[in-house]
């Protein structure tokens, strides 16, 4: 487990995808719960670290790939915890719609073992921009989309932390956007970070990779300016 901020922590075991832990005043928060494969080590590495399994209280699920929700169902046979998504994402986490594909080498590598198998999530609580997250009232929810149809971002403006899902992944110290997928809005993407950009970001947290630190938002801005 990585420190990111006081009561904020990166979970080593999603392997290559993120899962973050928010402490709250009284109960926990993951941001993500990574690939269905890790999840007896997600539990395990809460339990190292002194955290309660039953204290997570909610999940709030960036996207809905199976590589960052697939260990969902693993908490949910544990105790009841509330799930959160995007109302465009919330099909295809019911099961009642396809998985987001990448296409091209992307997707060639989904197929073979990084988007393993997953439990399809009966009850999610659709949560937008703006929607208030009980626990945590200080963390705001954005949409951001462009990865995914209803891909979301959390934002703490007293401690300038932004966490982006698969909005951004930082590969070798440099920040990237997603590979494409035949859902890949690359308007919505720009319009996304265009967004985030203009956040007062610091620490960002992005779904694969090393935390940025350090004003982060300029990094975002030589991404936007990349992209043209």
């Amino acid at each position: 487990m990585i420190r990111v901020s006081d009561g904020v922590y990166q979970l080593r075991a999603g392997g290559f995808a993120n899962v973050y832990l928010i402490e709250g005043a009284q109960d926990l928060t993951l941001v993500d719960t990574g690939p269905s494969r890790c999840a007896p080590q997600l539990i395990e590495e809460l339990r190292d670290n002194g955290f309660l399994p039953k204290n997570v209280a909610r999940v709030v699920l960036t996207h809905a790939h199976p590589a960052h929700v697939g260990g969902t169902a693993a908490l949910l046979e544990l105790h009841p915890v509330r799930v959160y998504a995007h109302p465009k994402e919330l099909s295809v986490l019911q099961g009642k719609a396809s998985v987001h594909r990448h296409g091209g080498l992307a997707g060639l590598i989904a197929v073979f073992g990084l988007h393993d198998s997953w439990t399809p999530i009966a009850s999610v609580q659709p949560a937008e921009t703006g929607t208030p997250l009980r626990g945590i009232p200080q963390w705001q929810l954005l949409h951001t989309p462009g990865h995914t149809p209803g891909s979301l971002s959390l934002f703490h403006p007293g401690r300038q932390i932004l966490m982006c899902g698969d909005v951004l992944s930082n590969r070798g110290g440099r920040l990237h956007v997603p590979s494409p997928h035949r859902d890949t809005d690359k308007a919505a993407l720009r319009a996304s970070l265009a967004a985030l950009a203009k956040l007062d970001c610091d620490i960002l947290c992005c779904g694969h990779g090393s935390v940025v630190r350090g004003g982060a938002f300029r990094h975002i801005e030589a991404v936007l300016k990349k992209l043209g």
